[in-house]
């Protein structure tokens, strides 16, 4: 599998969570967990168990870091 995105990770599915319509997954990359909200459905379609190794892709075009200044 090739993928042209450069933001991927690869770890474990700690955790699964499902609430309206929505699924949390929690993945575990190594140093810190990753939280991922998909739909049911999706999450449906990629038979999520934890365990499974899994690919977290982020496409964002920017980040803003906030610091709180007091």
């Amino acid at each position: 599998m090739r993928i042209s995105a450069p933001n991927k990770l690869v770890g474990k599915v700690a955790s699964i969570k499902e609430s309206s319509g929505m699924t949390e997954v929690v993945i575990d990359i190594g140093d810190q967990p990753v939280t991922a909200v998909i739909t049911a459905g999706a999450a449906d379609a990629l038979s999520l168990r934890p365990g499974d190794e899994v690919f977290a892709m982020f496409n964002a075009t920017s980040v803003m870091l906030i610091k709180d200044t007091k």
